[in-house]
């Protein structure tokens, strides 16, 4: 089984600060909803500060917030900015949290627009989404959803990705995304509702409709197959790798090795399994080198032997890349094979140099 959840959070809270940034990212990058990992960075902040206890912490792309937290998080990045320049590191950590807060479903921000707007004003504070467009969300949460269909006949663009964001959170967008969707896997077109759902689906989890979303994978514009990646890897689930499992052997290079992306990115049980079910239709060596160092971040434990081949297969230039993220294998090696550890730092070492844990 890939590394979980529960435990990347566990070691947020580690001494070493290459371990907990290590487990922020990997959190991140899977796009986790744990509630858990708010707490733990707030303690790490707490317990170390926030200009060391996450050192790319400003560079992440996801932080859930649960809705009972929001007031916290608001009180800090005030705190942290306070006085503070904007390439001061703790004020851009200030921002990175409110940035995190502006990209969360609307209910969660909604009750919290003044003062999110009042700190904005009256701070260093910076992010990218307007307030306009989040009080725009706010607003039509209110909004009964026959009203909120008739912007799909007359409204515009960012009405109608309004309108299907608000209706998704009630249940009642499902046909209509899977319409945009179908309409943009067949090439038949690209109508505002399509790309509304395609943006949808790349920003929040939208489950169900993984076949048309894997079909746009395999698309050669990029802009197109990487929102449809972002939006498999929010959906996070056994029947995205069922659906790679069946098509991967026949789809072009990128549409491959955005699939392992995927695959990686999740951090699903069996994971392991579907990467070497994978490997013998790699279309070339980058495909195949790419299904290594998946199999390396999923830090399968359980298959200690598999993944130490994978080690010692994978290309010197991947490794590098991921060298950030290696330290993890040490807490998960004392919890889990803790007489293989000694081997395993060995071994790790011989391709990253003596120093890759330190």
């Amino acid at each position: 089984m890939a590394v979980s959840d529960p435990q990347l959070v566990a070691w947020m809270s580690h001494d070493r600060p290459r371990i907990r940034s290590a487990a922020l990212d990997l959190l991140t990058a899977s796009y986790t909803h744990d509630p858990h990992v708010i707490e733990a960075l707030f303690a790490g902040w707490d317990r170390f500060g926030a200009d060391e206890a996450f050192r790319d912490f400003p560079l992440i792309g996801h932080l859930p917030i649960p809705a009972e937290r929001v007031g916290e998080c608001l009180d800090r990045a005030a705190a942290m900015s306070a006085g503070r320049p904007i390439v001061d590191r703790t004020c851009r950590c200030a921002g990175k949290l409110i940035e995190a807060l502006s990209v969360s479903p609307a209910p969660i921000f909604a009750p919290h627009l003044d003062r999110i707007e009042q700190l904005k004003r009256t701070s260093k504070i910076f992010f990218r989404v307007p307030i306009e467009a989040m009080r725009e969300k706010a607003e039509a949460l209110a909004r009964a959803s026959t009203s909120l269909e008739l912007d799909f006949e007359d409204g515009d663009s960012g009405e109608i990705a309004i309108a299907l964001e608000c209706l998704q959170r009630r249940g009642e967008a499902d046909e209509r995304i899977e319409r945009g969707l179908r309409e943009l896997a067949d090439d038949a077109g690209r109508s505002p509702l399509a790309l509304a759902a395609l943006e949808l689906a790349s920003r929040h989890p939208v489950v169900g409709h993984e076949e048309p979303l894997l079909s746009l994978v395999d698309r050669t514009e990029a802009s197109l197959a990487d929102a449809a990646t972002l939006a498999l890897v929010r959906c996070r689930n056994v029947r995205v790798q069922q659906l790679i499992a069946e098509r991967f052997p026949a789809m072009s290079r990128n549409g491959q090795l955005r699939c392992v992306e995927i695959v990686r990115r999740m951090r699903l049980s069996k994971g392991v399994e579907l990467l070497r079910f994978l490997l013998p239709h790699g279309s070339d060596f980058t495909v195949q080198e790419s299904i290594r160092i998946a199999e390396v971040l999923l830090f399968d434990f359980s298959h200690l032997e598999d993944w130490l081949e994978a080690l010692l297969l994978s290309e010197d230039t991947s490794l590098r890349r991921i060298a950030s993220l290696m330290p993890i294998a040490e807490p998960l090696a004392h919890e889990v094979c803790p007489d293989d550890w000694s081997r395993i730092r060995q071994l790790v070492g011989t391709r990253l140099g003596a120093d890759w844990s330190d």
